[in-house]
């Protein structure tokens, strides 16, 4: 072991007992609960994001395609051909998206209208597998979500009627076509159950007497991290007037805030490791006071001033890094029962999920880690100075 590593280990205990020192205990300390409350909170914060994802991902198709100024799309068919043999699609369909409202007895509400093929919706969302009554049947009859349920205080079997505003038959006039309420799906994103209705697209278009229009086409692709690269060789591959968005794209204001969110709440709880960092640079200042008659001792038998301040640099840096582990064990451990035993619960009329989400993430423990570190090493510097600074004879006079 070196010279200076050896001392640097001694001064990290105290004087009459074999245990670390109360100062150094307090310098450790604060490193530890710094790493551990930022990356438990990043690992929170990781959790509901993801869980967003998901549950966004299940009532959104992966990427859409639709005319500029969202025409209606008479020729959907030839783009549905064009998308033939491109590999990562794994699934494509037809939809119709319009807004209109809906009435169950006396209680109306605004939703929007999806249009689908049943069959091929299923391989499209998960809206089929999020039924909590009744089945993703559409049949003459639609699916609707269960905060748009309560509103309506409808139930599976009622009679929806669904009104579109205008017709121009006779004047302006509404028409208007009764449906049985099949089925009732929760998603789990707020938007999703209180606004849309599923209908069959057949019924959509008589309905709305679009003909065989449709809104665009809808695609599910192999990796949902790869949908801005696949759209763009699919809007090379179906040209002009078409325009091609992803579900990053779709959802980019409320993945962007989340993001925000994650990098001001690292830089605020940067801070407890900083503090941190200022109370190792005391607890130095505070060795170098006391060791001063052993640090002329060492400067009279040859240390250099370079040993001296590794002395004090070792000191704070592994005061640092007992305090980043310890930190990153407890945090694992912490994380671990939160996502294994979920005691946490949450409100379900305030938030989207009634557990804690928590996922841990290698880059952030790796981020944390370093900056930890770095702030140790660099809080060290300023005290090695001075202690590397006294004069022997002054050093050994005053004492």
């Amino acid at each position: 072991m070196l010279v200076e590593l050896f001392v640097a280990f001694r001064y990290m205990r105290s004087r009459h007992r074999k245990f670390l020192s109360f100062s150094t205990m307090i310098a450790i300390g604060g490193i530890f609960v710094g790493v551990s409350a930022l990356l438990i909170t990043l690992s929170i914060m990781n959790g509901f994001q993801n869980e967003l994802r998901r549950r966004i991902l299940g009532g959104t198709p992966h990427i859409i395609v639709r005319r500029f100024f969202n025409e209606p799309m008479d020729n959907y068919r030839d783009v549905m051909d064009k998308l033939e043999g491109l590999p990562f699609i794994k699934a494509k369909a037809p939809f119709i998206i319009t807004k209109s409202l809906v009435r169950n007895r006396k209680n109306v509400d605004g939703v929007v209208i999806r249009g689908v093929i049943p069959e091929l919706e299923k391989n499209i969302t998960e809206v089929s597998t999020h039924m909590i009554d009744g089945t993703f049947d559409l049949d003459n009859g639609c699916v609707i979500g269960i905060e748009l349920a309560q509103n309506l205080k409808a139930s599976v079997g009622d009679t929806i009627i669904v009104t579109s505003p205008f017709t121009e038959q006779i004047g302006l006039l509404p028409r208007s076509k009764r449906l049985i309420l099949k089925g009732i799906f929760d998603l789990g994103v707020y938007d999703y159950n209180a606004t849309v209705v599923y209908m069959n697209m057949k019924d959509v278009q008589k309905l709305f007497e679009t003909g065989d229009a449709v809104s665009g086409v809808q695609i599910k692709v192999d990796d949902v991290y790869k949908t801005p690269v696949y759209s763009k060789i699919i809007e090379e591959r179906i040209g002009y007037p078409f325009r091609v968005q992803d579900w990053i794209e779709l959802n980019h204001s409320v993945f962007a805030a989340l993001k925000l969110e994650k990098i001001v709440t690292f830089i605020v709880l940067t801070l407890i490791i900083i503090v941190a960092g200022f109370n190792i640079v005391g607890t130095l200042i505070n060795i170098v006071k006391k060791k001063t008659k052993e640090i002329g001792i060492l400067r009279s038998y040859g240390f250099t001033k370079t040993q001296i301040m590794k002395i004090f640099i070792y000191l704070g840096s592994i005061m640092g890094i007992i305090g980043t582990i310890s930190g990153i064990i407890f945090s694992v451990i912490s994380c671990y029962f939160l996502n294994r035993y979920q005691f946490v619960t949450l409100p379900g009329d305030v938030y989207f999920i009634q557990t804690l989400p928590v996922e841990m993430s290698l880059n952030d423990f790796l981020a944390v880690a370093i900056a930890s570190i770095l702030i140790s090493f660099l809080a060290t510097i300023y005290p090695a100075l001075r202690a590397a600074s006294l004069v022997t004879v002054d050093a050994l006079r005053n004492e």
